[in-house]
């Protein structure tokens, strides 16, 4: 990790932690082991490190949904039917849509800067909604019609199965940073009921 890197983690930790309005300058440089004045030797400003970190971590969550839609085609969920059927099976695939957001060190912390700065910047806000509700609701919808297509889950209208399922576990974003073993069996609770409530009866 260079310099640059170096600040743009260490501005992470400290936007996520305490918002941007109370970190200073400074205080990116101590976290980064460095003088403050050498911060603009890669950045014009505050405000530029805070861009970068909004641009840098956009395109990892959009890249993050690209590869999912490639990788869950028609063709795979037909492949992979029985496995749907399986109440492992089910909770492994429905875990991996929510992985990146419960696991990986990064976007969690970026989450965490998007919840605090969304009640300071109107665009902030519009790109918090985006991201960690609309595409993920979008991509659930694309998978849970795909599935009704297919006969595993029963008709219903997959927008509304997406809220149903997704609520939850956004409900227990809110609550932690990362969820604990228990806050894991909650999960697998939870979809292991929506799988016996919306799956189709042999």
């Amino acid at each position: 990790m260079n310099t640059k890197e170096k600040i743009i983690y260490e501005s992470l930790n400290l936007f996520s932690t305490k918002g941007f309005d109370s970190i200073s300058v400074r205080d990116i440089a101590k976290a980064v082991g460095i003088k403050a004045s050498s911060i603009y030797n890669h950045f014009k400003s505050k405000h530029e490190i805070f861009y970068t970190i909004i641009e840098t971590y956009s395109k990892y969550v959009h890249n993050f949904f690209y590869y999912m839609n490639m990788d869950n085609n028609q063709d795979d969920i037909i492949n992979s039917q029985i496995e749907w059927l399986s109440d492992e099976q089910f909770f492994k695939k429905s875990l991996t849509i929510f992985k990146l957001f419960l696991e990986d060190e990064y976007i969690v912390k970026f989450r965490k800067l998007l919840t605090i700065e969304q009640f300071n910047n109107s665009k902030i806000a519009t790109l918090y909604n985006k991201l960690f509700i609309d595409d993920i609701l979008t991509f659930q919808t694309i998978i849970f019609k795909n599935l009704i297509n297919l006969n595993i889950l029963i008709e219903k209208d997959p927008y509304t199965l997406a809220l149903q399922f997704y609520s939850p576990v956004f409900l227990m974003f809110s609550k932690c940073e990362l969820p604990t073993d228990k806050e894991i069996i909650y999960l697998r609770n939870h979809i292991s009921e929506f799988k016996d409530i919306y799956t189709m009866k042999g």
